[in-house]
């Protein structure tokens, strides 16, 4: 397996991520169908490539990437929250690993057929790019529709309580 060094650097996390999505389809020599290198990582032609992030690391081949970050998580709340999208997410589309590779938030596991039906792939580059930032937005989303529950909450069965 022929694995380049990997960058020190931290030039744009952006362009490493559009490096990432640019995939061409790749006819496994071991499978003899395009199944995704950097799942498998069993043959030399996968050229692995690897990208450092400020938040996380790439890992590219011919065919397939996983982008994992390392989120600012607050508390258990937001670990639970994050587990939860992910599980979503990775039902929904598959584009999430439903468990982020060891050491690391979360993972995108980006494939050459995700990509043909992405139609706007900028979208999903900015969408990862910025995922700490929309995470954290959503997170503050859940934390006040908790809220107005314990408060709706609250007063109702203080109510059927009898309790003023």
């Amino acid at each position: 397996m022929s694995v380049s060094p990997i960058k020190k650097e931290f030039p744009d996390d952006m362009d490493n991520i559009r490096d990432a999505m640019k995939l061409e389809k790749y006819i496994c020599p071991h499978r003899g169908i395009n199944y995704p290198c950097v799942i498998c990582k069993d043959c030399r032609d996968m050229d692995l490539r690897q990208f450092p992030l400020k938040n996380g690391f790439i890992e590219k081949t011919k065919n397939s990437s996983l982008i994992s970050l390392i989120l600012e998580l607050r508390d258990p709340f937001d670990d639970m929250l994050l587990r939860r999208l992910s599980f979503a997410l990775s039902e929904a589309t598959g584009i999430v690993q439903k468990e982020p590779e060891p050491g690391f938030s979360i993972t995108f596991y980006i494939s050459e057929a995700l990509m043909e039906k992405v139609q706007e792939p900028e979208k999903l580059v900015k969408f990862i790019s910025n995922f700490q930032h929309t995470f954290l937005s959503e997170t503050i989303a859940a934390r006040s529709a908790i809220n107005k529950w314990e408060r709706t909450t609250t007063k109702r069965l203080l109510w059927d309580m009898s309790i003023v």
